[in-house]
């Protein structure tokens, strides 16, 4: 099956200084500018008086991006809603790529005042299919070896760590990766392509 529906967060750097109501007019002048490339920004969601995630979304026609406590501490995660055409590499850059761009102009938003920092080398995947991973024999050991393998061969590196979990069939499946430089995605996810596509 083809593998879409994919969530990708990146953690704040534990040092940033955020207090999450600073990005409620910053999500409102992105809607305003449409500061998101490919994306149609339609509203705003405000749930900082709940305890549960998301606390804040930002959510647009393709995907929507949100401010959650992840494990870590403080996230961006962005949650592709409609599908996209192409191969897995192709798929998955574009929602790196909107991941990225968010991440960039709130480290870059004037109004935070330099508040907001995330970390260069860590990211998440959750792989959103329960129908691929149960369908999908040993799906989480599949991933796992095959983004260690695209860590050792195709980007040449040592210093990383991955981590691959799915606790039972209802979980969604959850990779970690901790990379020396974030410019690397583009050999490891084409490695990743021929089990995802």
């Amino acid at each position: 099956m083809e593998l879409q529906r994919l969530i990708i967060q990146r953690p704040l750097e534990s040092g940033s200084r955020l207090d999450l109501k600073e990005l409620i007019p910053v999500f409102h002048r992105w809607i305003q500018q449409q500061l998101i490339k490919d994306h149609l920004l339609i509203d705003v969601g405000d749930y900082l008086h709940l305890k549960r995630d998301p606390k804040l979304l930002l959510v647009a026609h393709e995907g929507t991006f949100s401010v959650i406590y992840s494990p870590e501490g403080l996230a961006l995660q962005y949650q592709r809603r409609r599908p996209i055409s192409g191969m897995f590499t192709q798929r998955l850059k574009k929602i790196w790529n909107a991941l990225q761009l968010a991440s960039r102009l709130l480290e870059q938003e004037t109004a935070l005042e330099g508040k907001i920092h995330f970390e260069a080398n860590r990211f998440r995947i959750i792989v959103n299919e329960l129908l691929w991973t149960e369908t999908t024999e040993n799906a989480p050991k599949v991933l796992e070896e095959t983004i260690r393998e695209a860590f050792r061969k195709e980007a040449g590196m040592s210093g990383f760590t991955v981590t691959c979990s799915m606790p039972d069939t209802k979980e969604r499946l959850l990779l970690e990766f901790e990379v020396t430089s974030i410019q690397d995605l583009d050999s490891t996810i084409s490695s990743v392509e021929q089990i995802c596509a």
